[in-house]
């Protein structure tokens, strides 16, 4: 950067020494001008410049003070450090004086239950079982009357006589059940509902009005899923009537004709087990 500056310092003098010339022309004025306020720049940029590079050099001293544990050497301008104060002498603590003693008290009456007496320890109460939860109660359905049961839509009917049948409502649940048969005769859930109006009568121990529903489901839906079932519940009917041969035809047929399936299982299981 110092090259620069011997330069720009001639081209000033140049330029005044060009006389009447350069004062005539604007252009070559704002030149110099220019080239001027550039020297001044230049020479501020140096000023910081070495500034920056004292810095640098006091920071790699301290560093390498650091490092060797060598005591810093003080720069040039800096100021010598005050010489050390004498140590005052620390003044001793007066020896400290003795507390008058105080008249013993005269011992008082010690009574009974002043006595630390051991007593027995409390024997430790038996640790409580944990209480389980009660199981939540099955939703009881209300009972409906005919004219409710017909505003019930035929989901809500077959709905409310599988819950009733499950809740021990017999009565009630083959009545929904009859109900959603008048209504939806066609429905895909007709043999199921008759087939449910079998278990209620077979639950109420009307064994003959059971055979009867059970019968209904494989007359009136020979392909609806619950044959089988029908079937087999139908030849325990017969078994529970006393009709033991006719209980194994029917026991025969449902292993013939649905082999592999649950009701095929049984229904053999309950045929070896007759006389």
């Amino acid at each position: 950067m110092k090259p620069i500056l011997p330069c720009l310092l001639l081209a000033l003098s140049l330029a005044g020494c060009a006389g009447s010339p350069l004062r005539r022309d604007p252009a070559l004025q704002d030149e110099v001008a220019q080239l001027r306020r550039r020297v001044v720049e230049l020479q501020q940029d140096a000023r910081m410049n070495e500034v920056e590079i004292a810095r640098l050099r006091q920071q790699v001293a301290e560093l390498e003070t650091q490092k060797t544990g060598a005591r810093p050497a003080a720069p040039v301008n800096a100021p010598a450090p005050p010489p050390p104060a004498a140590p005052q002498p620390t003044p001793r603590p007066a020896p400290p004086r003795p507390a008058p003693v105080a008249p013993a008290p005269a011992p008082e009456a010690i009574e009974e239950e002043d006595l630390d007496v051991p007593q027995a320890a409390p024997s430790p109460s038996p640790t409580p079982a944990p209480v389980r939860p009660a199981a939540p109660a099955p939703a009881v359905a209300p009972a409906v009357d005919d004219a409710e049961l017909l505003s019930l839509s035929a989901q809500a009917l077959y709905d409310r006589g599988y819950t009733l049948f499950h809740q021990a409502r017999y009565v009630d649940a083959e009545a929904s059940f009859q109900r959603f048969l008048q209504n939806n005769p066609d429905s895909e859930l007709a043999d199921n509902a008759q087939y449910w109006i079998g278990e209620c009568r077979y639950s109420r121990n009307d064994t003959r009005g059971a055979l009867t529903a059970f019968r209904e489901v494989i007359e009136k839906h020979p392909k609806g899923n619950k044959v089988p079932d029908a079937l087999l519940k139908a030849g325990q009917c017969l078994e529970a009537l006393g009709d033991v041969e006719g209980a194994r035809v029917t026991y025969r047929e449902v292993v013939r004709r649905f082999p592999g399936t649950v009701a095929a299982g049984v229904a053999e299981e309950r045929r070896a087990k007759l006389p």
